[in-house]
């Protein structure tokens, strides 16, 4: 009886032991790509995230074939518009800048020129969509990026594993 236990013990141990060595992450050990490589992903990256931007705000809105024909080239300038500013706002707040005033002054102007494109083509969309559809063109947007920021965090934290 004692021999018995002793081997089911074992073979308890065993399979134990098999079964958490086979739940551990494996590590494999890459190259890192070249910059080349990584601005092509990048590119590309960023490309997917506008194509499944628009078929989100599309499908929000429900646009008729004659308003989507007319809306998207829009919408299209209006985010390149946006990200133009962006960039300009990004690069004034990189530490290369060393006056302080001028990098406020230049933060406000870049702050009231994105109010300023956001009014213009606001003007813009109504003259396609009725305001019940811009209205839900700016919330649709909103709920994206909030979605997209909480998918990019919820990616960039580690994942812990229990010991």
């Amino acid at each position: 009886m004692y021999k018995l236990t002793r081997y089911i013990f074992v073979i308890f141990l065993l399979v134990i032991g098999c079964k958490t060595f086979a739940q551990r992450p494996r590590v494999i050990f890459r190259r890192p790509p070249n910059l080349e490589q990584r601005v092509i992903r990048q590119q590309n990256s960023v490309s997917r995230v506008e194509a499944v931007r628009e078929t989100y705000i599309g499908q929000r809105l429900s646009l008729t074939s004659d308003e989507s024909q007319k809306f998207w080239p829009i919408y299209r300038r209006y985010q390149d518009a946006l990200k133009e500013v962006r960039k300009k706002k990004r690069l004034n707040n990189s530490s290369a800048q060393a006056n302080g005033t001028e990098q406020i002054n230049k933060e406000l102007y870049y702050e009231s020129e994105l109010v300023n494109i956001r009014k213009f083509y606001t003007d813009e969309f109504l003259k396609i969509l009725p305001p019940d559809k811009v209205s839900m063109m700016f919330k649709s947007e909103r709920e994206f990026n909030d979605e997209l920021i909480k998918q990019l965090t919820e990616r960039s934290e580690p994942v812990k594993t229990n010991p």
